[in-house]
């Protein structure tokens, strides 16, 4: 054999060896490379709930007679009208006020008195309070049903339709 074709064939074998040697410590690497980590944070949100204190009408309450000369809501076929209450602090009060006069009433109504009361489910338990009244209420929900009686001396309630408004306070 030639003397520079054994040097070509040397040449070749060696340049094809460090290629597998280099090409198999390529792919070791990478099979034994460290895995990758994944990586994390935490979001943190924040919030501040000021106090506050909300009134939702659930309900519009209906008086009926009793008698001539008394509607009332806790008369036959009427009913307390309520409200819901959210409260997100503690050290609110509630109280109704009767209205002084019919909002919507038929002609030759006379004088007429109204009292209020309330009672109350939910965060507050309250049974029957005078509208006038301070009472304390509970964080959370509260029902509170209003009840209005209205009464009239010496003339009858003629016969129409009737409106008074009563007044929740949440303070």
């Amino acid at each position: 054999m030639d003397y520079a074709l054994q040097i070509d064939l040397d040449l070749e074998i060696k340049m094809k060896s460090r290629v597998s040697i280099l090409f198999g410590l390529l792919s070791s690497s990478f099979a034994c490379a460290a895995p990758a980590y994944a990586a994390s944070e935490s979001v943190p949100f924040y919030s501040e709930v000021q106090d506050s204190c909300t009134i939702t009408l659930d309900s519009p309450g209906v008086m009926a007679a009793e008698g001539f000369f008394k509607l009332s809501s806790k008369a036959g076929s009427g009913g307390a009208g309520r409200v819901d209450i959210f409260t997100t602090g503690r050290g609110f009060n509630v109280s109704t006020a009767a209205p002084s006069a019919f909002v919507r009433s038929p002609a030759g109504v006379g004088p007429t008195t109204f009292s209020s009361s309330y009672s109350a489910t939910g965060a507050t338990s309250l049974a029957n309070v005078p509208g006038l009244v301070i009472s304390a209420l509970g964080h959370g929900y509260t029902k509170l049903s209003v009840d209005l009686t209205a009464e009239t001396t010496g003339v009858v309630f003629p016969s129409g339709a009737y409106q008074a408004d009563v007044t929740v306070t949440c303070e």
